[in-house]
């Protein structure tokens, strides 16, 4: 069981003592050129994505404006 009243006062800090189900503790800390790695795979999926909808948001613009052409 867990008490989630807060702190009864100061020094002992609360203890779970039995971890809910799922739980995994946390992993060590990536290797720097892993966390480099995955920065620059971020990095290059994050431009590829805002490219792919700057097109996309022009394409319909173009479409919109050839819309109100034809009905004019």
């Amino acid at each position: 069981m867990v008490w989630i009243g807060g702190p009864r006062g100061r020094g002992k800090p609360l203890v779970l003592h039995d971890p809910p189900p799922g739980y995994r503790p946390p992993r060590r800390m990536m290797p720097l050129k892993e966390r480099q790695r995955k920065a620059r795979q971020d990095w290059i999926l994050e431009h590829v994505l805002a490219v792919i909808l700057i097109l996309t948001a022009g394409a319909f613009v173009v479409i919109m404006l050839i819309m109100i052409a034809m009905h004019l």
